[in-house]
C-alpha cells in the first residue's frame, strides 16, 4: 500500500478534529521544508473564499492523468521583464502566462519542471514567491484522460487548482494527492482547455476530483 493509500486510511478513522490537526501539522512541517529565501506567501483564504486551504478540511485530490506518462521531468528555465510574457514547456500541453506587473523588479528568471510519471502536475520556482497579480495556469486537454474519468472510490467530480507544497505529497502513478489549497478551474469544452490562477509557487496540479 502506498504513502497516500496508508494516509488517507489513517485519516477516514479518525475524528474530524483530529484530521484536521494531522493535515494542519503536515502542511506545517512541509513549509519548514521549503526554500525560504523568497517571502512566504500570504494565506489567499482570506482573500478569496472560494480557495480551500488543508486548514478547513481534509484535502484530498485526484489528479488528472495523461494519456503517455513522461518518461522524465522536463525542465523549463526562463527569464521574463516585468511586461509579462508566456513560458511553454514541451510535449507537455502546457503554458504559464504572466501578466503585466505580476511582480516588481525588471525581470524574474522562472523555473517550470513537469513531474515525470501520470499525473498533470508541475514544480514551479522561485518557491514560496507572491505574486503582484495572479498567473494564467493554461493547460490543452486533449493528451488526458478527461473524457474518460475514473475516479477512485468516494471521489466527487471537480474541476480544480490544486496547490501542494511539495511533490512527496503526490503518487505520480495514480495522481491521488494530499493538497494544501484547491482553486476552482476554468474548463472550456470546446477548446479542451483549462486554466486557473496563480497567486504564488511552488507545486501546482490539476484536479478532476476530491474528496
Amino acid at each position: 500500500m502506498s504513502y497516500l493509500s496508508k494516509l488517507s486510511a489513517r485519516l477516514a478513522m479518525r475524528p474530524p478534529y483530529t484530521v484536521l490537526a494531522s493535515v494542519a501539522a503536515a502542511a506545517f512541517l512541509l513549509a519548514g521544508c521549503s526554500d525560504q529565501s523568497v517571502t512566504d506567501p500570504a494565506p489567499p483564504a482570506s482573500e478569496n473564499p472560494a480557495i480551500l486551504t488543508a486548514t478547513q478540511e481534509t484535502l484530498l485530490a485526484q489528479g488528472l492523468l495523461r494519456t503517455v506518462p513522461l518518461s522524465a521531468p522536463v525542465v523549463v528555465v526562463k527569464t521574463l521583464s516585468s511586461g509579462g510574457g508566456g513560458i511553454t514547456v514541451p510535449g507537455t500541453d502546457f503554458q504559464l502566462q504572466v501578466p503585466n506587473g505580476a511582480f516588481a523588479g525588471k525581470s524574474l528568471t522562472f523555473t517550470i519542471t513537469a513531474l515525470a510519471g501520470n499525473v498533470v502536475a508541475y514544480d514551479f520556482q522561485p518557491h514560496g514567491y507572491k505574486f503582484l497579480k495572479p498567473l494564467r495556469f493554461v493547460q490543452q486537454l486533449g493528451h488526458t484522460n478527461w473524457k474518460d474519468l475514473k475516479l477512485p472510490a468516494g471521489f466527487q467530480p471537480d474541476w480544480n487548482g490544486a496547490y501542494f507544497a511539495d511533490q512527496s505529497q503526490i503518487d505520480l502513478l495514480t495522481g491521488t494527492a494530499v493538497v494544501n489549497e484547491l482553486l476552482p478551474a476554468n474548463v472550456n469544452v470546446s477548446g479542451a482547455t483549462l486554466t486557473f490562477p496563480i497567486p504564488h509557487f511552488s507545486g501546482y496540479m490539476v484536479s478532476s476530483g476530491r474528496r
